[in-house]
């Protein structure tokens, strides 16, 4: 039975201990374990027939689409190919589906989205006239989460969430785009998640898909840069981590009043990197959205 401590709330932005912690979780096989049980779990307390995993080719979709199949946890996959996915992420998303994905869904895995997402950008370039990369990126997002949460309504699922922790911290999603209904890796290092998914290989009988999908570059594929990386100005998300743990054990000793003259000026260079930037400005997507309190007194 799954308890309220399997469960937690995302932190608040000033809660730096916790951020701390999250950031140190080691990878372990009891951890890959704890996740199994937890995905299985929440299908059958919720009711619910399946999971529905949409796979991009990447580390994220492919170790939870390896790890659902190596414990037979129900879901299906779902390979959505759209406009400005380079070739290689295709076919290594298309991979993982026949290697991972329930056989009996194999002629539903692979789909294309793209006409979809241009008849959508067609149909707001003429009423904007305008547009970004970033704006066509979350339009192909969201284009995705449509189908996702089609099938999740058809087939009596929920969708499923690939976002892990160093995603969360820099803002690094697309709202009512990359979401999902459970998030298993919303709060593990992608470092850890590298680590568990090397472990999983270990056990599977064709670990092949997935040894792709940990040694790509990472990619949005949402065709607004070469590389997750390039966004976030780090070279690797080891960098990344090591930058937030510096970063909050400043912000305790800010809170607290005893940074030494030089911290001072650390801390303020580490608000100059890029990912540091994103955590201070996308407060607004971890917050969730802001709900009025009607039970002020307002009569006065």
């Amino acid at each position: 039975m799954m308890t309220q401590s399997d469960c937690m709330h995302l932190p608040g932005d000033d809660d730096f201990q916790t951020w701390l912690h999250l950031l140190q979780i080691p990878c372990s096989v009891k951890l890959l374990d704890y996740i199994g049980t937890f995905l299985s779990t929440y299908l059958v307390e919720n009711k619910l027939s399946c999971y529905i995993l949409g796979i991009s080719g990447g580390i994220d979709s492919g170790f939870l689409a390896a790890l659902m199949h190596y414990k037979n946890i129900p879901f299906k996959a779902f390979s959505l190919a759209i406009q400005g996915n380079a070739p290689e992420e295709i076919t290594r998303a298309e991979d993982i589906c026949r290697a991972y994905a329930p056989r009996q869904q194999s002629p539903l895995c692979n789909q294309s989205l793209s006409s979809l997402y241009t008849s959508i950008s067609a149909s707001f370039s003429s009423i904007f006239f305008e547009t970004s990369k970033i704006a066509e990126g979350n339009l192909k997002a969201r284009s995705r989460m449509l189908f996702l949460y089609h099938a999740a309504q058809l087939f009596q699922g929920c969708v499923l969430s690939t976002d892990q922790l160093d995603e969360l911290l820099t803002g690094f999603w697309t709202l009512h785009g990359d979401v999902g209904d459970i998030s298993p890796l919303q709060l593990i290092p992608k470092t850890t998640e590298y680590a568990l998914a090397e472990i999983l290989c270990s056990l599977l009988d064709h670990p092949e898909p997935l040894q792709s999908a940990i040694a790509a570059t990472p990619t949005d594929g949402l065709g607004i840069t070469s590389s997750d990386l390039d966004q976030l100005g780090v070279s690797s998300y080891r960098k990344l981590e090591e930058l937030f743990l510096e970063y909050f054990t400043l912000r305790i000793k800010d809170t607290n009043k005893t940074m030494s003259a030089f911290e001072v000026s650390r801390l303020a260079a580490l608000r100059r990197e890029v990912a540091i930037q994103r955590f201070e400005i996308t407060r607004f997507k971890r917050r969730g959205p802001l709900v009025l309190n009607p039970c002020l007194d307002v009569s006065s």
